[in-house]
């Protein structure tokens, strides 16, 4: 009897990837409690959502951040559907990709903090550079996914 080869996954399971994902915002909103003294909730984006809730400590925004991470993932699943034809782990790839790219945002700020790494200016400069990292896992991961061995059964 011929062994099977055993196919590499390209892709977390949801249950990983949300558990590494809610380590990785606990983690940020941590850092920015010790190290900024929450001057992350300042941000265009997100001052207007902590002030309509009234939060102050970037901590108690974390379940809010996972509820619109949970529908970014729904709406990003429902696109990569229907654009890219990704028919399978489509919401798993896009899983995948936030907790690649989030977690490389969250390594930079732990870089920043703990060793002064000042390669940037500004937080904003490593925008483009996550969009094109986020870019090139996801064409990858979307190839091997539709590669005929990888489809579910």
């Amino acid at each position: 009897m011929k062994k099977q080869k055993k196919q590499p996954k390209v892709v977390l399971s949801k249950t990983w990837a949300w558990i590494i994902l809610i380590l990785l915002v606990i983690l940020d909103a941590s850092l920015d409690v010790i190290f900024a003294k929450g001057k992350g909730l300042e941000s265009n984006i997100i001052k207007p959502i902590a002030d309509l809730f009234g939060i102050s400590n970037p901590l108690f925004m974390t379940p809010l951040v996972l509820v619109i991470f949970y529908f970014g993932v729904k709406g990003g699943a429902w696109l990569a559907k229907k654009v890219d034809k990704v028919t399978f782990y489509a919401e798993e790839l896009v899983l995948t990709t936030l907790v690649i790219v989030y977690g490389i945002f969250v390594l930079w700020l732990i870089l920043v903090y703990f060793f002064n790494f000042r390669l940037f200016k500004s937080h904003l400069y490593l925008i483009p550079i996550l969009i094109v990292i986020g870019i090139a896992y996801s064409w990858w991961a979307e190839n091997k996914l539709k590669n005929k061995k990888w489809q579910k059964r």
